[in-house]
This record gives structure tokens, sequence and C-alpha cells, in this order.
């Protein structure tokens, strides 16, 4: 079981992705709908998070930006991408960031890229 961050601009996709972490027996430990929120929450919380999951468009601060700015705080942080800008996987890569799934995502695809970003 792993402690989950889900950060999306869009409620739908947080609660969607709240439910299939749960399923898979982790447990979501903090929601944001923006960086500028996200990036407040990580600071806050005692116990980071083993993962982050980050969509890019998102009002405020990016989640590229978000991003770099945790990973300045904690190189070690996992991140998985999951968003429709497939535009911005090279900067992600940049940054050092292999987990990556592209929007729209089926559930299966999903909890792969979960596990793998998670096993990294």
């Amino acid at each position: 079981m792993a402690d989950i961050m889900i950060v999306d601009d869009e409620p739908t996709i947080q609660q969607l992705m709240a439910i299939i972490l749960e399923d898979m027996g982790h447990k979501v430990i903090a929601q944001s709908p923006n960086g500028e929120v996200a990036m407040k929450t990580y600071d806050s919380l005692d116990t980071k998070p083993d993962l982050i999951i980050i969509d890019h468009r998102m009002p405020i601060i990016s989640g590229g930006d978000l991003a770099k700015m945790i990973l300045t705080k904690n190189k070690e942080q996992r991140i998985l991408f999951l968003t429709a800008d497939e535009s911005v996987k090279d900067r992600v890569k940049e940054l050092g960031i292999d987990n990556f799934l592209e929007k729209p995502a089926d559930i299966d695809s999903i909890k792969k890229a979960v596990d793998e970003s998670i096993a990294n």
C-alpha cells in the first residue's frame, strides 16, 4: 500500500483516480485542484506521499512547474504525470520523470503506470 497525492483541476478526475487507487489498496492522503494548493499541501504533510499524480494544465501553477518545485525540495519524490498534453513529455523527462501517461487512459493503463511509478 502506498500513500498517494492527486493533483488535478478536474474534480471528476480526482474522484475517479481516488476510486481506482483505493481499489488497488492505496491510500489517497491529499488532493489538490492546482499547483499552488498542491505545493502548500505538500509542504504541510509530515509524511510525504510515496507517489504524486500530477496533471499538467492547471491554473496558477502548471504541473511541470509544480514537479520542478517539488523535486527541488525532494529529489527522491516519485511523480506520475497523467495529462492530455503530450507536448510536455520531453520537458517532464528533462526533470528526471519517466512516468508519463496520456489522457484519456483506461483503468488497466492507470493501474500499470501507478505500479511502475511506485516500484521505480
